[in-house]
């Protein structure tokens, strides 16, 4: 995924570049995504970067993003973002709309985040969600090696549960070597205001077994 990078302030674009090229973007200037800080830019899909966000924000823009963010959630915008333009319909497009509901009518909402060290081992962990979940729960690949499963209805308590059974699942799969899984869970909670609040929160849950 490709994207040119045309923000007037010097600091600004080089923090934001080093970001996306994290992430998995591609700086390019024939790209179909800019990343500005201003809005006449037109032709392509735009990510406006603004302390403010605009009363009429045009077609085309897929987010404004605020430059004060801290790296690590300026990261995972970016990250949703990436995956928004390749799976429209995703995971985390998926997570957007359960969050929107569980704040609009206080349903309770979980979310587990997995990472492995490598996609062989997440596709066995894959396989094993598949007897774990419930109907209603929905999961899937952010990358390669790192799945997200959305349990609408759960509460922190009962996704604890879920990576209990889990994990003792996982331990007890026939490895060559001893397997790495980082892992972290998160709910929504009142003071979340946008899903990159319950996000942020996932992300200081992170721990390994």
């Amino acid at each position: 995924m490709k994207v040119k990078i045309d923000l007037e302030d010097e600091k600004l674009r080089e923090r934001i570049a080093s970001i996306v090229q994290e992430v998995g973007f591609f700086i390019n200037e024939s790209a179909d995504v800019i990343i500005t800080d201003d809005l006449k830019e037109q032709g392509r899909w735009v990510i406006l970067v603004s302390k403010n966000v605009p009363e009429k924000i045009p077609e085309g823009v897929l987010d404004v993003i605020d430059p004060r963010l801290p790296d690590f959630l300026l990261r995972r915008k970016f990250e949703m973002m990436k995956a928004y333009l390749i799976f429209p319909s995703g995971i985390l497009s998926y997570l957007e709309d359960e969050f929107e509901k569980s704040k609009r009518y206080g349903f309770p909402l979980s979310v587990i985040y997995l990472f492995f060290e490598d996609d062989g081992t997440a596709r066995r962990v894959y396989e094993l969600l598949r007897e774990l979940l419930r109907s209603s729960d929905r999961f899937d690949f952010l990358k390669r090696n790192e799945i997200m499963i959305v349990l609408p209805g759960t509460s922190k308590e009962g996704a604890e549960r879920l990576l209990k059974r889990l994990k003792r699942k996982f331990l007890r799969l026939d490895w060559t070597k001893q397997p790495m899984l980082e892992y972290g869970v998160a709910q929504v909670e009142d003071w979340m205001e946008t899903v990159e609040d319950l996000l942020a929160s996932l992300e200081s849950s992170l721990r390994r077994l």
